[in-house]
């Protein structure tokens, strides 16, 4: 597993709007976002249709417009955010064939060392998604 810059960004980005404690009522401009982090406007812009089509951040189009958390800090995943972003979890070949992914050789079943891989690929999954937007502010 390597995380994409895009996924490094789009934690980046909506930790921001968590800290903010944004809201409907006090949405975050893109650009102020992109500035502070230090983001091009246009990369965020596209980090941002991918958690909104997800569900976790929401616009409020108009003056004094932005974006918003949809749910509570606390109900956020980090492993959701790198879904929704696009990154991939998977951390080796192996570990495909728990997603419906073809096994990526003939003796995988029973494989020890793809065995290994696989469990390796869950505790990191088990970690993303235990950890909230709220814990790592």
């Amino acid at each position: 597993m390597r995380t994409t810059t895009r996924g490094i960004y789009a934690l980046k980005a909506i930790l921001a709007l968590a800290a903010a404690d944004s809201n409907r009522d006090n949405p975050m401009a893109l650009h102020v976002i992109a500035e502070n982090e230090q983001i091009s406007t246009e990369f965020l812009q596209q980090i941002f249709f991918r958690l909104r089509k997800a569900g976790l951040i929401a616009a409020y189009r108009g003056p004094g417009g932005g974006f918003y958390l949809v749910k509570d800090k606390s109900e956020i995943s980090v492993l959701s955010v790198l879904e929704a972003a696009g990154e991939s979890m998977e951390i080796s070949p192996c570990a495909m064939t728990r997603t419906g992914g073809k096994s990526p050789c003939s003796s995988f079943v029973g494989c020890n060392a793809g065995q290994f891989w696989m469990s390796l690929e869950n505790e990191i999954r088990s970690y993303a998604s235990s950890r909230t937007l709220a814990d790592l502010l």
